[in-house]
């Protein structure tokens, strides 16, 4: 069976040294479902990563993955290893914005910006720029999960062939992410208000404006409760932060923090009321967004990246600048208006289906079809 090689900075957890799970943020999601995709169509899909725990291989189901350990090269250096080492087809699938040697007429994927942090200095903002075009000028086509990358290359960047980006969005399995009884009035005897924030710990998901915000809301009113749900890495600052934080608060008994598997992912959104999306930076069509949306939540998201693609504001959703005072007043507001909730909750599920996985599944497969027979 032929081999694709899948580059990337992540799929098991070589954070944590827990290689025989599939780390759960969303780019590992991404890449398991496409290595389904690829499999189906009848080659073997070799995927080589970043490793913080040394080099390893490992099966995972059909998946061979290959870890090299980072810890004393950059990772630009080890992706240049990694292109050396891979083989077949090569799809990159995360750090487009650096300086990598690719194979020509490879396959990238951008997964969303990550240079669009407001304070990050012009110099840094404009050595990316060089890096896309320098990408651009060697990958065959690069497949852009939001809007935001394609018109950041348009406006930035010069390539011949319009047809050179896919736009293609994240999706989510609508028959699996679907309301629970909350969403359909049968909940009994909880008459809490419960706030999701179902992404990892980490600066760029916001978790730091969503601590400030919890703060005030579990203060002010007694019926909230919230859930932090999660993976975390472990001896990280911010994960350290997030812990002292749980323990030290007065409100500690109705805050929530677990690690749930892909599978079990839709009981956390069927139990809430509200998701929080508080991304700062660093966002593509994020899955977790659309999780919630599927579920018929109403959700609370910051106006970065590929989250303009998918909330409407005051339609499915509220869409605001990731503050703690921004994000406080709408989550407040969906707090305190019930109908407000259901009105956006039942938007958010109906925009959802034209997200659903079938879709991208079948564009995914005409992409890699084109993409792999001519490779032969």
């Amino acid at each position: 069976m032929k081999e694709v090689g899948i580059l990337t900075h992540s799929f098991v957890d070589a954070y944590n040294g827990n290689m025989d799970n599939i780390y759960g943020g969303g780019l590992e999601r991404y890449l398991h479902e496409l290595c389904g995709i690829i499999t189906e169509l009848g080659y073997s899909p070799q995927i080589h990563q970043l490793s913080y725990c040394g080099d390893f291989e490992k099966d995972i189901g059909p998946v061979r993955v290959y870890g090299y350990d980072c810890q004393q090269s950059s990772p630009v250096q080890v992706f240049n290893q990694m292109t050396k080492a891979a083989n077949g087809p090569l799809i990159y699938s995360s750090f487009i914005w650096e300086p990598i040697e690719y194979k020509p007429g490879s396959l990238g994927i951008c997964h969303g910006i990550n240079w669009d942090y407001h304070a990050s200095s012009a110099a840094h903002k404009a050595e990316v720029g060089r890096n896309v075009q320098q990408a651009l000028q060697h990958l065959k086509k690069i497949v852009s999960v939001d809007s935001h990358f394609l018109t950041f290359c348009r406006a930035s960047c010069t390539f011949a062939d319009p047809n050179q980006i896919v736009l293609l969005p994240n999706a989510v399995d609508t028959a699996w992410f679907t309301p629970g009884a909350r969403w359909r009035g049968l909940a009994k005897g909880d008459d809490r208000t419960r706030i999701l924030f179902p992404r990892r710990i980490s600066l760029e998901r916001g978790i730091i404006p969503m601590m400030l915000v919890a703060g005030r809301l579990l203060e002010e009113d007694h019926s909230i409760c919230i859930e932090f749900a999660g993976e975390v890495i472990d001896h990280n600052l911010i994960t350290k932060v997030f812990r002292q934080w749980m323990e030290s608060s007065p409100h500690r008994e109705r805050i929530f923090h677990r690690s749930y598997t892909f599978d079990e992912m839709k009981e956390a959104y069927q139990q809430a009321d509200i998701a929080v999306i508080p991304t700062i930076f660093s966002e593509g069509t994020s899955y977790s967004c659309l999780e919630a949306m599927s579920c018929g939540l109403p959700v609370v998201a910051g106006n970065i990246g590929g989250l303009n693609d998918l909330i409407l504001d005051g339609y499915n959703g509220l869409l605001v600048n990731p503050t703690e005072e921004d994000l406080y007043r709408a989550v407040h507001a969906l707090v305190k208006h019930s109908e407000l909730r259901h009105y956006l909750g039942a938007n958010a599920r109906a925009v959802s289906r034209a997200f659903d996985i079938g879709i991208w599944r079948e564009k995914w497969k005409e992409t890699l079809r084109s993409y792999l027979e001519q490779e032969g």
